[in-house]
């Protein structure tokens, strides 16, 4: 009866520890059904639909931010002020396309990316990778001086890149031929996930890198409560985040492109508040 008593519990525990290991398995089992390319190809796969915005008056190199949209696509407009944001601060601005190369229109993003039946943030987190590779290599740049900044599904694919902490892990879909850690000076996330799939919520971050988050606290895509409770224990372990949340302010709140239909959704004030911290956050990272 003993033995029998010591198998239940041993089963017991080895059950609890699948569970707990489910989500990481499921993870790297849908990251095996990704097609493999080395790094290069994958930035060779972005780079046509890479748009590059140099500061005027400003002599290079220049310190940079690589931006990255949200589920539902690349908006030329939204992206754009934004990019507007960081030449002000005498940053080059790189906006990312990831749905446009690989034939995603917006009807099939909301259908499949933003629902996450396709490009899950850890094969995106390819796209952040290969995309500050392509700007760590211009001579134009201060590659230490480099800031990614992603909104909603954006910001989950930039902080999945984070966890990872290549080589250790590699993004979905990335060989591993001669990759090296990316050098990160600082992350901008806006209304970002950290729910189910979220490596950050499962892994942490080895490495700490400064950090704004931006939350909308009345948020009804994303979990408003869950990326800062896991800011809050990324911050215990050392790292150095800045979590600031509107409490009335919905998802793309920042966005006063909206259809008219969803006008409502834009929060001007918070907007203005958020254009400002992300630039005086840019600066911040230009003075070091």
């Amino acid at each position: 009866m003993r033995l029998i008593a010591l198998g239940l519990a041993a089963l017991a525990l080895f059950a609890a520890g699948a569970f707990v290991q489910r989500e990481p398995l499921m993870l790297g089992w849908l990251a095996s059904r990704v097609p493999q390319t080395t790094l290069e190809e994958r930035a060779a796969l972005l780079e046509p639909a890479i748009a590059f915005r140099p500061p005027e008056g400003v002599s290079p190199p220049w310190p940079a931010v690589i931006q990255f949209h949200g589920c539902a696509g690349m908006r030329a407009d939204f992206m754009e002020q934004w990019a507007a944001a960081a030449n002000r601060q005498g940053f080059l601005a790189v906006i990312v396309d990831s749905t446009g190369p690989r034939g995603i229109d917006r009807e099939r993003a909301f259908a499949s990316v933003c629902a996450g039946k396709e490009l899950l943030g850890q094969e995106r987190a390819g796209d952040v990778f290969a995309a500050y590779e392509v700007v760590r290599k211009r001579s134009d740049v201060d590659a230490s001086r480099i800031v990614l900044a992603g909104w909603s599904h954006g910001a989950w694919s930039v902080m999945d890149l984070i966890a990872m902490t290549p080589p250790r892990r590699l993004p979905a879909g990335i060989r591993r031929d001669g990759v090296k850690a990316p050098e990160i000076a600082g992350a901008i996330l806006v209304y970002p996930y950290c729910g189910e799939g979220s490596w950050t919520a499962i892994d942490g971050w080895r490495r700490p890198v400064t950090t704004l988050a931006l939350i909308a606290g009345a948020d009804t895509v994303v979990d408003p409560a869950r990326c800062p409770e896991v800011f809050t224990e990324l911050t215990e372990q050392g790292a150095d985040i800045d979590v600031v949340v509107y409490p009335q302010a919905v998802h793309v709140f920042d966005d006063p492109f909206l259809a008219p239909k969803d006008r409502h959704m834009y929060d001007a004030e918070a907007h203005r508040d958020a254009t400002r911290r992300y630039e005086e956050f840019l600066t911040k990272i230009a003075k070091r």
